[in-house]
């Protein structure tokens, strides 16, 4: 009987443990991928209009309690100059990205001209060194690539 008491506590254990399993891995994996990394983000519309052609580049750290903090500039040809940003928001592993595997961030940066505006970003790891994200939408063509 103390044998079943304990098998049992055994099973109900290990079922409790079973749903975090799968959070930690996501853990482990989103780990490799924290730290430093150089964004260049362009939308380029199918018309070739400037109006409608936005260029980010700036730098983000990804931190290992899945928050980030980013900087850099924005830029559009109708402007002709560049306009400082600044963000942060929350970062993870998702398998929802275009191939499976991907980076999600969500947040907001806060643009000189526009004050704050939500930042959605998603990213594909092609290697431990190397993020991109081609996208190709109904009027625009999307093209991101972090680098460490």
């Amino acid at each position: 009987m103390k044998l079943l008491r304990l098998v049992a506590g055994l099973v109900i254990a290990a079922g409790l443990m079973a749903p975090l399993s799968p959070a930690y891995a996501q853990d482990q994996a989103a780990a490799q991928y924290a730290g430093q990394w150089h964004c260049q983000y362009s939308m380029q519309p199918f018309n070739k209009d400037p109006l409608s052609t936005h260029y980010w580049e700036f730098d983000i750290a990804l931190q290992p309690d899945a928050g980030y903090k980013m900087q850099g500039f924005y830029y559009s040809p109708s402007l002709g100059f560049q306009i400082p940003v600044y963000g942060e928001g929350q970062w993870g592993m998702t398998n929802q990205g275009p191939s499976g595997t991907a980076i999600a961030v969500k947040g907001q940066i806060y643009r000189q001209d526009a004050g704050w505006i939500p930042f959605d970003m998603i990213v594909t790891p092609n290697d431990p060194r190397t993020l991109y994200l081609q996208f190709k939408g109904a009027t625009h063509f999307t093209n991101i690539v972090c680098q460490r």
